[in-house]
């Protein structure tokens, strides 16, 4: 439930200007389509409160560790859509053998860090 909540603070500050986690946005919605989503966004806190309500689900401060497997895992699945070949499906044709290339490296290198950074949440005792 934790990680729903933080998808929705992270679409609900990018909605706010002042509070935005991004360095640069483009606005391409309208006021009106701002305020709706804005709506429901609150909507979804409400009906995540209630399940948390419904099954006791204690509010507990997030360790660091969770928040860090859960992201990591998510850039596992990510990369796992976004090899070179995967791209090609569902975009279209990439330049240049060169171009598949540098982009499966760099993949590879992210994969790589990021299991540094499992191994190291597995070394720790929490």
């Amino acid at each position: 439930m934790w990680y729903i909540e933080k998808l929705l603070r992270d679409i609900e500050s990018s909605l706010n200007e002042n509070e935005n986690i991004y360095t640069e946005i483009e606005i391409d919605l309208t006021k009106e389509q701002i305020k709706s989503i804005k709506e429901q966004i609150e909507d979804m806190y409400m009906c995540l409160t209630e399940v948390k309500s419904s099954f006791d689900i204690e509010t507990k401060p997030s360790k660091l560790s969770r928040i860090i497997e859960v992201n990591t895992d998510f850039i596992w699945e990510t990369i796992e859509e976004t090899w070179s070949s995967k791209m090609e499906k569902t975009s279209g044709k990439i330049g240049s053998l060169d171009k598949k290339r540098l982009i499966d490296e760099n993949l590879n290198k992210i994969l790589g860090m990021t299991n540094k950074i499992k191994k190291l949440l597995k070394n720790e005792d929490r």
